[in-house]
């Protein structure tokens, strides 16, 4: 992929133009912040929201708009808290890990003058009601990119709270930005990235939502206007180098830092990056501003194990630090350190001189913190290895008797029939905090809906809806039309649905008009209308599924809207959808 990179920029280039999107290629941050100042002005813009990205972190964009007389909006919950404070992200999925309930509580009270108990999900609720007006009151609506599909020209956005979403269809203009390194050839390359990122990034097996926008947002009274930044910024330069190339495979998931002891003890600000870690060591030289950090890793070797991406992260640390200067002393105390150890003799008696001295021990106190030597010696104690718990036994090793399953040390175990898709996909979503129904026809599934939904009730169209709004109207519910709720608000949005995942428990909908994307984001319970021939896709089917959908933007749902950035506690309906019901019919 990195290899043919400009084959492939160049495809999606021109397919998000035949679609009447604008792209402009930016050679650096400034480039890139120029540019978009340049969109906000031409198209009179004052008030910005922002969903989260590491891109826009990267290029200062937030500070700069803000100099230029905009106001701009962090939506995402920890990037709100984060600006409150006047601070810098603390991690790449978890920018507010640093701040505690307390702190955030002064920081409502010191900013938005409401006084809040410290606890998270009365928090989340509060920043959620400031941030509700906010949407509609912007001009500019900015977000990052997961992954953009070269050959189909199609972006692809990963979130969880559905402020992206709302950052994306209900300001006038959208504009997206994305590293070169996001692009990949097409929407079936997607399978492992979508599988590996959540996974690896928030412990779910899919965030809340994932969104493919493919099309301008139609149906609106004034049609949106869409721009696509591509930030070169070095991704180039990494391109082009023959060892560290890899580090533009990375999927941004964070979890290097989360098992990393350097990130661990001192959190991101001690890098002073917007990409800390092991794979911030990587881009450092290459993403401008350039800079050294190679001294930042223990090489305990940790993120080569984890990292989804499979990028040789130890490895290609250690050919950062062959190239970096600041190393040459360590180098050559390491050469000497390895001529001492490799004759036990002289490491010895140099060890028992090093004792005698107490003038030694109190440089090597000052100057290697940590690292000087024990006050005596563990040579001759005895010492011995134990096998532990985890060392296989000479049985184990034997393998299984006759009639007993591998691994499991007992007799014959009872088959174990299959699930079906609906059972599968009700126990996902049920995971995700979404409820699954199951009816015969469209008459009881419309009095489930009476049941569930409220007023004011908006339907989607689509394939064999009429029925549905036969049935509907036939329980006294009043269905609208999402152009019926110009301005307003709706409480529960019926949309019929795509198909099913059923191992990942994703719901697929489409939205066909800029109102009905309007409606469904900011509904307070949205039922899908599914299929019970469609439940059971696999994730490659799903994605030709959307390939071919003709309506401009294509979401998959999981759950309810959601977020985690307070402590880590997880509170459901963060700004998005609060509640979702999947009614399976047929």
């Amino acid at each position: 992929m990195v290899r043919h990179l400009e084959d492939y920029v160049a495809l999606l280039v021109r397919g998000v133009r035949q679609w009447g999107g604008t792209v402009f290629r930016a050679r650096d941050a400034g480039q890139a912040r120029e540019y978009i100042l340049e969109v906000a002005r031409r198209q009179g813009v004052r008030a910005v929201v922002n969903s989260k990205s590491m891109t826009t972190e990267e290029i200062g964009l937030r500070p700069h708009l803000e100099q230029a007389g905009l106001q701009v909006t962090e939506t995402d919950l920890g990037e709100f808290l984060v600006q409150l404070a006047g601070d810098r992200p603390a991690h790449i999925t978890a920018p507010a890990m640093h701040l505690d309930r307390h702190r955030i509580a002064a920081l409502f009270k010191q900013h938005l003058g409401v006084d809040c108990p410290p606890d998270p999900l009365i928090l989340t609720r509060q920043a959620s009601q400031h941030l509700r007006p906010r949407y509609l009151e912007a001009d500019l609506g900015i977000t990052g990119v997961n992954f953009a599909a070269a050959k189909e020209a199609t972006l692809v956005m990963l979130e969880n709270e559905g402020n992206l979403l709302q950052c994306a269809t209900l300001p006038r203009v959208h504009l997206a930005v994305m590293g070169l390194e996001k692009i990949v050839p097409a929407l079936a390359d997607l399978e492992a990235c979508l599988q590996l990122l959540p996974a690896s990034a928030t412990g779910q097996r899919l965030t809340a939502l994932v969104h493919f926008l493919k099309g301008l947002k139609p149906g609106t009274a004034e049609p949106q206007a869409f721009y696509l930044v591509l930030l070169d910024n070095g991704r180039s330069r990494l391109a082009a180098d023959p060892e560290l190339w890899e580090g533009l495979s990375c999927l941004r998931c964070g979890a290097c830092l989360n098992i990393c002891p350097v990130f661990q003890a001192g959190g991101a600000h001690l890098y002073g990056r917007t990409y800390p870690g092991a794979i911030g060591i990587l881009l450092a030289p290459f993403l401008a501003p350039t800079g050294d950090i190679a001294d930042f890793c223990t090489q305990c070797g940790v993120c080569g194990e984890i990292c989804p991406a499979g990028i040789r992260l130890p490895e290609l640390i250690l050919a950062a630090r062959r190239a970096s200067p600041r190393f040459r002393r360590w180098r050559l105390w390491s050469r000497a350190g390895g001529l001492v150890l490799s004759h036990p003799q002289l490491y010895r008696g140099l060890v028992r001189q090093a004792r005698q001295r107490e003038g030694l021990r109190s440089i090597m106190d000052r100057r290697l913190p940590g690292f000087s030597l024990a006050r005596e010696s563990f040579h001759g104690r005895g010492f011995s290895v134990r096998a532990g718990a985890g060392w296989p036994t000479e049985a184990a090793k034997a393998g299984p008797r006759p009639g007993e399953q591998p691994g499991t040390g007992f007799g014959p175990q009872p088959v174990v029939r299959a699930a079906s898709p609906i059972d599968t996909l009700e126990e996902r979503l049920k995971e995700a905090g979404s409820v699954l129904h199951r009816v015969a026809t469209p008459a009881a599934g419309a009095h489930l809906v009476a049941q569930v939904g409220g007023q004011p009730l908006v339907v989607g169209e689509g394939p064999g809806m009429a029925s549905w709004w036969t049935e509907l109207a036939a329980q006294g519910l009043n269905p609208r039309r999402p152009a019926d709720l110009a301005g307003a608000e709706a409480d529960t949005v019926v949309l019929p649905a795509l198909g099913a995942v059923a191992e990942m428990g994703a719901v697929l909908a489409s939205h066909t008009s800029g109102d009905l994307a309007r409606l469904a984001c900011r509904a307070r319970r949205v039922v899908f209308l599914l299929d019970r021939q469609q439940a059971g896709l696999s994730l490659a089917q799903a994605l030709e599924i959307t390939r071919r959908e003709s309506a401009p933007l294509v979401s998959w749902h999981t759950g309810p809207s959601r977020t985690a950035d307070i402590e880590k506690e997880l509170v459901l309906g963060a700004q998005g959808t609060g509640q979702v019901e999947i009614v399976v019919w047929g």
